[in-house]
């Protein structure tokens, strides 16, 4: 399900002026969720970075721009190093899960040829990428998850940013950005990189929320989605203008969804309502079916298929 640019609206209070909109140049934002205060507290966690963990003190922040409606996380709210110190050992445990979610994302694009996916983490997608008869390359900020891929999987993961990593020019025939571009803090950098080491026709996967979608309206400020380190709410809309405006051609945008265990579902819960999630997991305890593998898709991710022209 999705809804168009023109139809987010809701917001109240202009906020100050900030760094030119992504997608137009605009520099006129409005709080998304003027109900919610703006946190004061802006200093980073102490605690490393995890990626199965996010916490949602900054939703009151996100605004959203005036003349096209990119909604956004100011860069001010970005905290210093927090993906090269990141480790996360329970994200290991997800493995068959992770493995196969990722060769269900690979379904996208035919498989052969020279593969490289940007913020790969441990290399489940890759690994499957591997299955899948691709020569397949990742890029990683943590030296924890880097080390991961090279140690135990074996894979060719080389760590820092694409930007830094020195690629040669139209290298691959497929390039994997799956739950990243919400990430990057400046992600045309990136995305104007992927075009230059991506042969021509050669095909960006990306992977990303969809703030536009049913789902994340109805659900507003308590859209899973609005996570202290997702810096840029892509819409089906704002995303095809993104890719474009830099060169690419939107072949395809689907809802997309994945396939986890009942108790990793759950535990999402806990983020919202620790006594919900308390009470529902002792019946799923009770009941034994905790490792149950359910399908969500909430059609609020999208998968994009683009072509470097």
């Amino acid at each position: 399900m999705h809804v168009s640019e023109a139809e987010l609206s809701g917001d109240d209070a202009i906020s100050s002026e900030r760094t030119p909109c992504l997608i137009c140049g605009g520099t006129n934002f409005r709080s998304r969720f003027p109900s919610i205060a703006e946190p004061v507290d802006q200093e980073a966690s102490s605690e490393p970075y995890r990626i199965t963990h996010s916490e949602r003190k900054f939703v009151g922040a996100i605004v959203r721009c005036v003349d096209c409606g990119m909604v956004i996380l100011p860069l001010d709210f970005v905290p210093s190093g927090s993906y090269t110190d990141a480790a996360d050992p329970y994200y290991l445990e997800q493995e068959a899960e992770r493995l196969a979610n990722a060769h269900a994302l690979l379904e996208h694009v035919p498989p052969g040829g020279k593969l490289l996916e940007i913020g790969c983490a441990a290399g489940f997608l890759l690994r499957a990428a591997r299955d899948r008869g691709f020569d397949a390359l990742g890029v990683e900020m943590s030296e924890w998850a880097s080390g991961v891929a090279r140690d135990q999987y074996g894979l060719d993961v080389r760590t820092g940013k694409l930007e830094d990593i020195g690629l040669a020019d139209d290298t691959f025939d497929v390039v994997v950005l799956a739950d990243v571009i919400e990430h990057l803090t400046d992600p045309r950098r990136t995305l104007r990189e992927i075009g230059r080491v991506l042969k021509p026709g050669g095909r960006l996967l990306l992977l990303t929320p969809d703030a536009g979608s049913v789902v994340a309206r109805i659900a507003g400020a308590r859209w899973w989605g609005l996570l202290d380190d997702h810096y840029f709410y892509f819409s089906r809309d704002n995303l095809k203008r993104f890719l474009e405006g830099e060169g690419f051609e939107v072949v395809t945008i689907t809802a997309h969804g994945r396939k986890f265990p009942l108790a990793h579902w759950l535990s999402k819960v806990d983020q919202y309502s620790p006594s919900v999630h308390r009470a529902i997991a002792g019946v799923v305890g009770a009941l034994g079916i905790g490792e149950l593998q359910v399908p969500v898709n909430l059609g609020d991710m999208m998968a994009c298929v683009a072509l470097k022209k």
